[in-house]
């Protein structure tokens, strides 16, 4: 029999997930989806994911906040008072867990190593990492469905699956007409040598020869001064290492704050002249499109990375 105190948490619960089941729109759920997947997003990130401008997006961010589905932090970091950052919130946590039938405690959900995170040395890199991301995901938002990026993973999950091999900072698969991109991102903030950037490749080329897969490897340093010297000490690759490298500035991104440069024609090949977008190097280095190979997790795995193109509201949501 249910111990009395246990029923009337049970009870509580169900009444939160009830009053929440009327109050969240599929928008709010898949938000509470990708910031389990990646930790942490700022509200700037938030407004390229998923809302049109950044007004809606504090006024739906303020009532995910009032319903505990949503935690924010406002962390310090680069000696200076950073934006907003938002995490997964208890209350998200247990809507999520609800939907898939586990316990909060399954699901992996930890209040505060987020929010240990949220303050954390490796803050800075994680939003930089999602920042990228997010500028893909917001140009994708025009195009057909299953066109633009199709899949998005983070590093935890890259580790998951790669982990004894490579760790990549990401890895996202980009669909232009019938060819598919599949990328492994690193991103360099020039805190390192760049011989710790030079390190890692190594491992990439045995993923690569183990697999018989080669993934190209994007790589977003700090600067175009960062960009031309790590070019210049990988005048070879190593062998099944096809790699791309971009950097704000000039060239790249005339608002060096421009956080949408991602997805422009910023990505230069190791041994070209000219810059392209994503669409140029799905055309030069993707596969085409199979069948049998799906662009991202089926949607039968409880567990599965969500799509990062957010759902479209109808009238009433």
């Amino acid at each position: 029999m249910t111990p009395p105190s246990r029923r009337g948490s049970t009870r509580s619960q169900d009444a939160l997930l009830l009053e929440l089941a009327g109050r969240l729109t599929a928008r709010d759920r898949w938000l509470l989806a990708m910031l389990l997947e990646h930790q942490v997003l700022t509200r700037r990130h938030i407004t390229r994911l998923c809302f049109d401008g950044e007004r809606q997006t504090r006024m739906r961010l303020a009532t995910l906040h009032h319903l505990g589905v949503v935690d924010r932090v406002h962390p310090h970091y680069r000696l200076i008072a950073a934006p907003l950052h938002y995490v997964l919130g208890t209350a998200g946590a247990a809507v999520l867990a609800a939907e898939r039938g586990i316990t909060v405690r399954d699901l992996g959900y930890r209040r505060d190593r987020l929010h240990a995170l949220a303050h954390g040395v490796r803050l800075a890199h994680l939003v930089e990492v999602n920042t990228l991301f997010a500028a893909l995901v917001h140009a994708s938002r025009v195009r057909p469905a299953d066109q633009g990026l199709v899949a998005w993973w983070s590093e935890r999950r890259a580790a998951d699956t790669w982990g004894q091999i490579v760790r990549p900072d990401g890895y996202g698969v980009w669909v232009d007409g019938r060819r598919r991109l599949d990328v492994m991102v690193e991103l360099d903030r020039g805190t390192e040598p760049l011989t710790r950037v030079l390190a890692k490749l190594p491992a990439y080329s045995r993923l690569a020869e183990r697999s018989g897969i080669v993934t190209p490897l994007l790589i977003w340093l700090p600067s175009a001064r960062r960009e031309a010297n790590l070019r210049a000490a990988l005048r070879t690759a190593p062998p099944g290492v096809t790699i791309l490298t971009a950097a704000p500035g000039p060239a790249t991104a005339p608002d060096a704050d421009d956080d949408l440069a991602p997805a422009r024609p910023v990505w230069l090949p190791l041994h070209a002249q000219s810059r392209t977008d994503l669409d140029g190097l799905t055309r030069r280095y993707g596969t085409p499109l199979h069948p049998t190979r799906p662009l991202h997790p089926t949607d039968d795995d409880p567990d599965a990375a969500p799509i990062p193109r957010p759902p479209v509201l109808h009238r009433g949501q």
